[in-house]
């Protein structure tokens, strides 16, 4: 076994800025210094993009994962023939791109739990284009929680020393209002506490988001925080986890920002990825909870609007490879101190 982990990167939408970014981010020497990055993806659509960018970019389409070599001027591409790229516009819903997309991640996902490569990292999906081709998953991780049989996953966002967990992600409003209760709160507290003492936190203070506006003001803009919230932290704290809240949203992050709190948990989607995203959008990185291996993620979309103009940005993707070898690395050894999600 190699000193540097197998990181298996997904291409993600081919008609999207995820086969650009890889290839930006491959460039750089850092990341052949950190791991072996091994794209699961196809050829021809990389190739397309390396001449789109006008990179000096070359591939090394291997056919197991042994074969990859991890050489700073080489992409190495597992290519599962599961697309024509002719039949692929850039900036365009295309079921077939939405299918080989949900197939290479099922595919990675399977190199995972197989131990060949010791951690995923996932390009953006579009979840109109795999809805179209028949996939019954949201995303990412309701794809990979089937697909492992996970009793619970949960998404984070980290950008620098903001930490945000998601009570709830791909739901409507209403939907996910109607999810706070007391037993999803406690449940998804106890994940969260036992995913950052795995990677190496001893001091760990969860702050918890209010859902209503003033942190319900008493009962008079919502109950929640009375009725669910409070008490699902009060259930946490008698199990030991240094839960506090619900504090209002308008402020707890922050709060967060500035050290006060190790994670907030956020009660819906908007809630917790808006202040990642202004705090630092280009950094962030979304980080899975519960799965049986370790999986990062850029924290942004397909991109359709920029696709194939060249200009996408690949700092996030850099970023996940960075956080995915650091959390790998961090499971074969006892951490003295904890994970920095480096930046």
């Amino acid at each position: 076994m190699t000193s540097r982990p197998i990181i298996g990167i997904t291409m993600g939408d081919a008609a999207g800025i995820g086969p650009e970014v890889i290839v930006k981010a491959l460039a750089s020497p850092d990341i052949h210094h950190l791991c072996i990055p091994l794209v699961v993806g196809d050829v021809r659509v990389l190739e397309q993009t390396i001449r789109m960018l006008s990179s000096k970019a070359k591939l090394n389409e291997v056919e197991k994962v042994a074969q990859a070599k991890g050489q700073a001027d080489r992409i190495d591409v597992l290519d599962i023939h599961n697309l024509d790229p002719n039949t692929v516009k850039y900036g365009e819903i295309s079921p077939a791109a939405g299918k080989a997309a949900m197939e290479y991640v099922t595919k990675a996902a399977h190199l995972a739990q197989e131990g060949e490569v010791e951690a995923i990292v996932t390009a953006p999906l579009n979840k109109e284009a795999s809805r179209l081709a028949g996939f019954p998953d949201m995303g990412h991780l309701e794809l990979l929680s089937r697909l492992s049989g996970a009793k619970e996953c949960a998404t984070m966002l980290v950008s620098g020393q903001l930490r945000v967990v998601h009570l709830s992600t791909h739901l409507s409003l209403s939907a996910a209002c109607e999810y706070v209760k007391r037993a999803n709160i406690l449940s998804r507290l106890k994940l969260t506490h036992e995913s950052f003492k795995t990677w190496g936190f001893e001091k760990l203070v969860i702050a918890v988001a209010a859902l209503n506006p003033h942190a319900g003001e008493g009962g008079l803009l919502g109950l929640e925080e009375k009725e669910e919230i409070a008490p699902a932290i009060g259930d946490a704290r008698m199990l030991g986890i240094d839960a506090r809240g619900p504090f209002p949203a308008d402020t707890v992050f922050l709060r967060a920002t500035s050290g006060e709190f190790t994670a907030v948990l956020a009660t819906y989607h908007d809630q917790g990825h808006i202040p990642i995203k202004v705090h630092g959008f280009e950094q962030s990185v979304s980080v899975t909870l519960g799965l049986p291996f370790v999986r990062t993620s850029v924290d942004h979309g397909t991109a359709f609007d920029i696709a194939g103009k060249g200009i996408a940005n690949p700092q996030s993707l850099i970023q996940a490879i960075k956080v995915a070898v650091e959390l790998c690395t961090s499971k074969k050894a006892h951490l003295k101190k904890p994970i920095t999600f480096a930046r």
